[in-house]
């Protein structure tokens, strides 16, 4: 069997790949959809020395293209004591397509992502034969924004051994080519697909993906590594969260970040008693996708620098107060004072706002707010 596969964008699905945790079945069972992400396991394979040559053989596919032949030439002895040859052969096919195909679309979802304002319009795309599901089928060629909600559900792949993915199209492209854009979710929908052999109308059934798959395994993953990175922060001390997130932010991810954010990214770490004062738990302030969109409207001025000096308003501000419920950060930079205002929730410390300020608005918060620190000198 032949199987041909696209070649991966590797850094970001070497990181997906990296990340994941190997479990037996069992454990990997009990796991929600979306954190089964973050595992890798094998039906029928115990946690071990197989499931780590099972692992390697895959991780070489990611990094350096090995084809579909050499992984079974690698894992051979594992699956032939399985008897997964012949008409049980599929298996194998499952194992390799499935995670590679997931690693794939985990990357290209990150760069589609990355490059929305080039390519505004998003195309499902399967592959019309006759292997090909009638729910897969009936969502080829259809195009929606690239921030539509349909693809929380229909980000390939969307089921075991799909091979759908996504095209991006410029505005120019999908005009040129009369299509439609969509901008309402089929989900769910009643469909009665025709059968790709004979022809005939097939059964009404509900236009959903295959169980287990309706997700966006970018999506989630890209969001639960904001989460991880936050909780790691959390549990180191002051000094070396601000290294690492002074890192973190002068690092090209940062900029595509602020360019089109996807999710949170932690961006500060606010003084004990700062956070004490507004009885926060979390001592990492992220900036979400939604309140840094906002920003970015409400304060276009601000450069790439300027939000790179966020860390340094956690580790090094000039003051700190207590407003209003919330806590101010200020910074004075070359001359410029910087404010940063955080909100805890219940659940996560945000920075709600960003933005260049006056003497005289600094002047206000101290006659309005409390003052919680003050740096010497």
């Amino acid at each position: 069997m032949t199987i041909e596969l696209k070649p991966l964008p590797m850094e970001e699905a070497q990181q997906f790949w990296n990340d994941k945790v190997k479990l037996g079945p069992g454990e990997f069972g009990k796991l929600a959809d979306e954190a089964k992400l973050r595992a890798f396991a094998v039906s029928g394979i115990a946690k071990g020395d197989e499931l780590n040559t099972v692992f390697t053989a895959l991780q070489r596919a990611i990094d350096s293209g090995t084809s579909f032949d050499d992984f079974k030439k690698e894992c051979g002895d594992i699956f032939l004591r399985r008897g997964w040859t012949g008409k049980r052969a599929w298996r194998v096919d499952n194992i390799f397509r499935t995670n590679i195909q997931t690693a794939y679309n985990v990357g290209h979802y990150k760069q589609l992502m990355a490059d929305r304002d080039v390519f505004p319009y998003w195309q499902y795309s399967a592959i019309n034969d006759s292997r090909t599901r009638p729910t897969h089928l009936a969502m080829d060629g259809r195009v929606w924004p690239a921030d539509h909600p349909v693809w929380d559900t229909w980000f390939p792949p969307n089921g075991y051994r799909c091979r759908c993915s996504v095209i991006g199209l410029t505005r120019g492209q999908a005009k040129a080519s009369g299509i439609k854009v969509e901008h309402v979710d089929p989900t769910n929908r009643l469909i009665e697909p025709i059968d790709q052999a004979s022809g005939n109308r097939m059964p009404a059934r509900p236009l959903i993906p295959d169980p287990g798959f309706k997700h966006n395994p970018g999506k989630v993953y890209w969001q639960q590594m904001a989460g991880v990175m936050t909780d790691r922060l959390e549990q180191y001390p002051q000094k070396l969260s601000t290294l690492v997130l002074k890192d973190l932010l002068a690092a090209d991810g940062f900029a595509r970040f602020l360019k089109n954010p996807v999710g949170d990214f932690p961006v500060l770490r606010l003084r004990k008693d700062a956070a004490e004062a507004i009885n926060s738990k979390a001592g990492v302030a992220v900036f979400s996708k939604d309140f840094l969109l906002k920003n970015l409207r409400n304060y276009p001025g601000l450069t790439v620098e300027d939000y790179r000096l966020l860390p340094l308003l956690g580790e090094r501000p000039d003051m700190i107060i207590k407003d209003s419920g919330k806590t101010v950060a200020l910074l004075k930079k070359g001359g410029r004072w910087f404010q940063a205002r955080l909100k805890y929730s219940g659940k996560a410390l945000r920075v709600t706002s960003y933005r260049q300020v006056e003497q005289k608005d600094v002047d206000e918060l101290l006659k309005t707010g409390r003052l919680i620190f003050r740096k010497k000198g």
